[in-house]
Order: C-alpha cells, then structure tokens, then sequence
C-alpha cells in the first residue's frame, strides 16, 4: 500500500480546497430593484464582505424592474417595495416553470400625520378616503374639505383640511393610493413634497393634514385609524406587530429558487446576513421596523 507524505496529504488537500476559495472570494451577488431597500441592503454588503469577501453589486432602476430582471437572469435578487403583481409573478411562471420565492426582511409603518396641537381622535379609512381622493370610492358620504367633517368641534372644526402628499415618484404615495383609496385617483391640486418638506410643513401649518414613512423621531401628531367597525387603532410598535395596525407593509427580497434545490451558496449568505441580529439592525438604522424574531424564522426556512 502506498504511504503519503505529509507534504503530499497537504499539496491534496490544498488543490481540493483551492477552487471553493476562488469561487468564494470571486462570487458576486446581483440585486435590482427598489432604492427604497438601499439604505439598509448596503450595510449588508459591508457585512458579508467581510465575513466572506462576497462582492454585492446594488442597482436601484426601481421596483418594476426587478422582475423582469429575474426573468431575464440579470439578477440573483430582486429587490421590491411590495409584493409581486399577478402578472410579474405569472410571467415569471411562464419563464422557469414555479414560482419566485419572496423574502420578507423589513416593514413599513405609513403615518397620517396632524399638527401636534390638532384635537382629532381618528379616522376611518373610508374618511382618509373621502379627504384623499376624487371618486369617494369608499362610499362616505360626503367629500371633506374641513375638520369639521371628521368629527373635530368647536373653532378648529370650521378650518379648511390643508392637504400635502409625496411626489409621484414616492413608494408610499403609491402603497399609500393602493391601500386607501378604493377606486380613482388622489384630487387634483394637493401638493406633493419630498418625505422631509411634508413633514416640515405639517409642523408649521395647524390644518395641515399629510402622510409618511413612519418615524419614532418625529415629535407630529399620528392619527389613529380603522377599518370598519371596532375602535381605532394608534401606531405603535405593538400594534403593527400584532397586525392590528394596517396601514403598513412588507419590504421584499425576491429570489430564482428551483424546487428541491438550494439557493446559490452567495445569495442564501447574504439573505442570512441580512435575517440576522446585525442585519435587522441595519433595517431599524435605515429607518424601518425590523422582523419579530417568529417571522424572521419563516423567511430562513424558505432559503434552505
């Protein structure tokens, strides 16, 4: 029986191990999509970079591109503001013959925000309905144009609801339409403003009514609302962990993974990074609420 040298067993065992190190340190991830996901998807970069000198290129051309991007194979992740439409997703059926998988890695609270001083209680999504849009799509009764109309009494009931929104390049002024607005559009005329300016001018303005990315830092007046009956709803951490809350979404990841088969070694890193301590850390640096740790372990078994 031949009998190795130590200097053999170690020239073996580095020519099996020399092509997974190569492959590691030359991996490249490919996301597309939403810059909306950008703030934290770049922290998690620099974190597998360096655990495993993965390299992670981020292009942010928007939420519609990356299906199609998946589609195409000119990404390993697609990353969205929302859920996939039918269609994306049928599309993406037709291509490779199952579905894309979808990662849930962050949430987004949207606010109604009032002056600090304003005394309004609440609002039904059928009222946010009648105040935003042009059709009342919702059956209210009535279009609102003051306080008064929302239940709000004495003098400040008499003022004019002074309307602001985001500009039409916004992803919440879209999750904002899709969520409360039953059919038609927002009215014409209500400004649109960057997320910072709104915010400003709702501090400045005492009938000024608006909506936004909910933030812990801002020292506004948050509306509670409801659907239907029952009581309405405040925004607090609780209550968009318990669903209870509704205005608010997931942020999404999506991924190419075949039946039966395991993700590329690279993409499932990145994606673990991301579900972890650190990376949901990252997701509350970035300005949005992490995952409950129950849901965080629902997205980890869809990347086995």
């Amino acid at each position: 029986m031949k009998t190795f040298s130590c200097f053999t067993l170690l020239r073996l065992s580095l020519l099996i191990l020399l092509p997974l190190i190569t492959q590691t340190a030359d991996a490249e991830v490919r996301v597309v999509g939403s810059s909306t996901l950008s703030p934290f998807l770049k922290e998690w970069t620099q974190l597998i970079k360096a655990k495993s000198g993965v390299d992670v290129n981020i292009s942010t051309p928007g939420t519609s591109v990356a299906p199609k991007a998946l589609v195409q194979d000119k990404a390993d992740i697609g990353a969205m503001n929302r859920e996939m439409t039918n269609d994306e997703a049928e599309t993406f059926i037709r291509t490779h013959g199952y579905y894309p998988t979808a990662i849930a890695v962050a949430i987004e609270a949207v606010a109604v925000y009032v002056h600090p001083d304003n005394p309004i209680t609440g609002l039904d999504y059928a009222q946010l309905d009648a105040i935003f849009s042009s059709g009342r799509g919702c059956g209210w009764q009535e279009n609102i144009t003051s306080w008064g109309q929302t239940g709000v009494t004495g003098a400040w009931g008499k003022q004019p609801i002074v309307l602001l929104g985001l500009d039409k390049k916004s992803a919440i002024r879209d999750f904002f339409n899709k969520a409360v607005i039953c059919r038609g559009e927002f009215k014409a005329g209500i400004e649109e403003l960057s997320p910072e300016i709104l915010l400003a001018k709702v501090a400045e303005n005492k009938n000024a009514l608006g909506y936004g990315s909910y933030t812990e830092a801002s020292k506004l007046k948050i509306v509670p609302i409801k659907k239907g009956e029952g009581n309405f709803v405040p925004l607090t951490k609780d209550n968009i962990y318990n669903r209870s809350y509704r205005l608010q979404h997931y942020l999404y990841l999506y991924v190419n993974k075949p039946k039966d088969k395991p993700l590329n070694p690279a993409v499932s890193d990145f994606l673990r990074i991301g579900l972890s301590p650190q990376g949901q850390s990252a997701v509350k640096d970035a300005g949005y609420l992490p995952l409950p740790p129950d849901l965080i372990q629902r997205q980890l078994s869809k990347i086995k």
